[in-house]
């Protein structure tokens, strides 16, 4: 017995120091700019908001909820949170933010499904991307430009515009199905009453 001492002593000593984890899941707390306008047409005063001194996005903070103005032309906040709040984009869709607001007729629809269809994909990695890291799928800008799914001025896509691009397309296709449905559907009648007719005696 006295040679599986050793073994009892170490797995003793794991289970302890598992016992003693105190790693917390949270992610760390940190800096992030918040969604601004849906228009960035320069800063406004936000008497309620203490203007920022040395709070920087991406370095960490102390008081989650803490927010200050960095005072940009898109109005956004500098906010401590432990995850980006603009992550899943920052649509702003209420009536009261827009102006000129135009529905789009079938032509338009049709326009849009065919623009989507010509979209060449491509996988890709960015530049300082380490070779490990791994591929992006999306499309280039070059190759779609102009577009109202990319964001010239930033060089990046307009993941709104280019979602709506898709739900577009699935409109237009919604109707084509439909359409060939009515179509299936008058041809069984057709063919129901012409078999009915040679039936009759």
């Amino acid at each position: 017995m006295l040679h599986r001492r050793p073994f009892v002593i170490a797995a003793l000593a794991l289970a302890l120091l598992a016992s003693c984890d105190t790693s917390d899941p949270t992610p760390p707390a940190r800096w992030y700019y918040t969604c601004g306008d849906p228009v960035c047409s320069g800063p406004r005063p936000q008497p309620s908001v203490p203007a920022c001194t040395v709070e920087t996005p991406g370095q960490a903070c102390a008081s989650l909820g803490a927010s200050c103005n960095p005072v940009d032309s898109c109005n956004r906040l500098v906010l401590c949170a432990t995850s980006d709040p603009t992550q899943q984009g920052c649509p702003i869709s209420r009536v009261r933010f827009k102006r000129d607001v135009e529905y789009l007729s079938g032509a338009d629809l049709l326009r849009l499904h065919a623009e989507l269809r010509r979209i060449p994909l491509a996988t890709y990695r960015y530049r300082e991307a380490g070779p490990s890291d791994r591929p992006h799928l999306g499309f280039i800008i070059e190759d779609v430009e102009p577009s109202l799914a990319v964001d010239a001025e930033r060089d990046r896509v307009d993941l709104y515009a280019y979602a709506s691009m898709t739900v577009a397309a699935l409109q237009v296709q919604a109707q084509q199905l439909e359409s060939l449905q009515r179509q299936v559907a008058a041809l069984r009648q057709e063919l129901a009453q012409r078999s009915g007719r040679r039936t009759t005696p």
